[in-house]
């Protein structure tokens, strides 16, 4: 695996933070950030609405591998010299449906985290459509194929 593709909502501040702190972090594999409203995301990612980028993370390998929501997560700390670690110990069957709740928790919420932790003006969040529940795509679990 040369690099990552991670696919993230630029309208979120949380989201927009996040990215920020995942690309100042020493890397083993380049993580490469594509926000999902890129006019050419379905291009580049065939069928990667069916993953459905605006409820969850969504990282895609060099190699082909997709990783949705807490599984993308972990993806992303795995690929960070100081994170890998953590990222092989969440994944360990006791400890991902803890990382998997948590994950939908916070993107069910970020908008509010947002406001919250003050990472935006009112007026950014004022505009931003409500999230719905998370569901999971089908066949997206701990790792599908596109």
């Amino acid at each position: 695996m040369k690099r990552l593709n991670v696919i993230y909502d630029a309208d979120c501040p949380l989201c927009r933070r996040c990215r920020e702190w995942l690309q100042n972090q020493p890397a083993f594999i380049p993580l490469i950030f594509t926000p999902l409203q890129a006019l050419d995301l379905e291009d580049r990612f065939p069928g990667i609405g069916r993953y459905h980028p605006r409820r969850q993370l969504v990282v895609i390998s060099d190699e082909g591998g997709l990783y949705c929501g807490a599984a993308a997560w972990i993806m992303c700390l795995y690929a960070l010299e100081d994170c890998r670690e953590l990222a092989v110990r969440l994944s360990h069957p006791r400890l991902m449906p803890l990382a998997r709740r948590v994950c939908e928790m916070i993107s069910q919420r970020r908008l509010t985290l947002s406001r919250v932790l003050h990472l935006a003006a009112k007026h950014e969040l004022a505009g931003a459509l409500p999230l719905e529940p998370p569901r999971r795509a089908q066949g997206c679990g701990e790792e599908c194929a596109l």
